[in-house]
């Protein structure tokens, strides 16, 4: 039983940036690992009066000019306005301050696109510094602007600081960035800030259905890497070693704080903070957010995706991740029990496995069509998937390596996947992370996530367990319904043991 008086103790804090760096420097494979850009990470119950000093840090002067990006979010801290407490400390220790506001759609949410990055890099110069105030999506606007601001103008990186307003993302952290294009998320290099401020005050008064998005967000280090290991095993993409060491602290720590994150308590926002800092490091040293970022994302980005065509609001992301990666283990064990029971009745025909370029675009542009008339959805997820449908075909020597050795792929994914589905459900419960597709920030239909898990392999080019399920020939009506119906059962379990619990 976990001694709740006892602080977390974290193998790599973010916290304390020189440590973790001497930490990684003895890794076998440190060489293959980008050098962290991030320098500093503030963390405190006031962190949010070291913002002049995290300036002056940056070498940026009283009298310079400091862009602050927010979004029109209201965000209390203490009952104070949070925006307000930062443009009032920056503007006591003299610096020009000027609000950026950016505008939200109707339902005033504001998304991470092309359109809103020039805005942000079109009040940039050379002379600036920038700190974000917001959550992943405003982090992200950010970020990108000013890595495309010193790529166009060819000058040094503008000094950038991001507060952290809510327990939301890994971005803040990450050294890429996620934009949509013609409507489609895509993961795009950019930058970490300088330094991030982690002001536990007011991530403890975020509201809770942001802070269990953050929850949901991390859950895919349960998941995500086997998805990476299978892209591996096809020669899709290079697994690291380092990204699965840098998120030992997230294994140990994350479900056993359940119910202090829950509570929003000091030790609860530092532990889920600290994590999800960490889950950025994964992604930088990956150069890519693929880490942690498998079938569950794309699910939760179709759902992302037809939230305009079904006429309702864009869900908190890590929400929508959190059940979905429910989905993907439940998925995942089908997946290898099939395989355990086809290869020992050697049943699998590798010729069946290559569909052609035709037929696959065909369906790719048919699927998208009918959430975008325009086509311009269809054409980008053709771009991408295109290159996974290549590399699949390029390398089935890889595949049939695969399976003949299966025994030996199958123990490193039981390695990778540390919690079942039902384990990563019952921790989910006790963040009071919402498990039903209705329970969600913005609600969605059963039939809206059974198309988004349908289809979800068709959006990009990374390759996911739901590629081989799609590629095996086994994704079908039965197997759709067994994937639903064992999710279903899953949550009644994890609701009549909290009921049973209760009294």
């Amino acid at each position: 039983m976990l001694n709740r008086l006892m602080p977390p103790v974290f193998k790599y804090d973010v916290g304390n940036m020189k440590d973790l760096n001497e930490r990684i420097k003895r890794w076998p494979d440190y060489d293959q690992i980008p050098k962290i850009d991030l320098e500093d990470v503030i963390v405190g119950k006031d962190a949010i009066e070291q913002l002049p000093d995290a300036l002056q840090s940056l070498h940026v002067q009283a009298g310079q000019r400091v862009l602050a990006v927010m979004d029109e979010t209201v965000i209390l801290r203490k009952g104070e306005k949070v925006k307000e407490q930062v443009q009032a400390l920056l503007s006591h220790a003299g610096y020009a301050v000027e609000r950026l506001v950016l505008k939200g759609d109707e339902y005033g949410i504001v998304h991470a696109d092309a359109n809103q990055v020039q805005t942000v890099q079109s009040h940039l110069d050379k002379t600036c510094a920038v700190i974000s105030i917001g959550s992943g999506t405003v982090t992200d606007i950010a970020k990108h602007a000013c890595f495309l601001y010193r790529n166009e103008n060819n000058c040094e990186r503008i000094p950038l600081i991001s507060f952290m307003t809510a327990n939301t993302v890994p971005a803040y952290t990450s050294f890429s960035s996620i934009i949509s294009k013609d409507g489609v998320k895509r993961t795009w290099p950019s930058r970490t800030p300088n330094i991030v401020v982690m002001d536990v005050q007011t991530l403890m008064d975020c509201p809770l259905h942001y802070t269990v998005g953050g929850v949901g967000d991390l859950f895919p280090v349960f998941g995500a890497f086997a998805d990476w290991y299978l892209a591996d095993c096809m020669g899709t993409a290079t697994v690291l070693d380092g990204c699965w060491r840098i998120v030992d602290d997230i294994k140990e720590l994350l479900i056993p704080y359940m119910e202090e994150v829950a509570n929003r308590s000091f030790v609860g926002m530092e532990v889920l903070g600290k994590c999800l800092l960490v889950t950025g490091l994964t992604m930088t040293f990956a150069r890519d957010s693929v880490p942690v970022s498998g079938y569950e994302h794309v699910i939760s980005h179709m759902l992302d995706m037809t939230a305009n065509y079904d006429k309702r609001k864009t869900g908190v992301h890590g929400q929508q991740v959190g059940e979905s990666q429910i989905l993907a283990l439940i998925n995942m064990e089908k997946l290898v029990t099939r395989l355990n029971r086809k290869l020992a009745d050697e049943e699998i025909d590798i010729s069946n496995c290559y569909p052609s370029e035709e037929e696959m675009k065909k369906k790719v542009l048919d699927t998208f069509q009918s959430i975008d008339p325009s086509g311009k959805m269809g054409s980008e997820c053709w771009n991408d998937y295109s290159q996974k449908l290549k590399k699949w075909n390029d390398n089935r020597p890889k595949f049939e390596a695969f399976l003949k050795e299966w025994p030996k792929h199958r123990t490193v994914l039981k390695e990778l996947l540390p919690h079942t589905a039902l384990d990563c459900a019952r921790a989910l419960n006790k963040a009071k992370h919402p498990l039903l597709f209705d329970e969600l920030d913005a609600p969605v239909t059963e039939e809206r996530f059974r198309w988004a898990m349908r289809c979800a392999n068709l959006m990009r080019k990374r390759f996911t367990s739901a590629d081989l399920t799609y590629f095996l020939g086994w994704y079908d009506e039965d197997w759709e319904n067994d994937i639903i119906s064992r999710y279903y059962e899953i949550v009644r379990t994890v609701r009549a043991e909290n009921s049973s619990a209760a009294h």
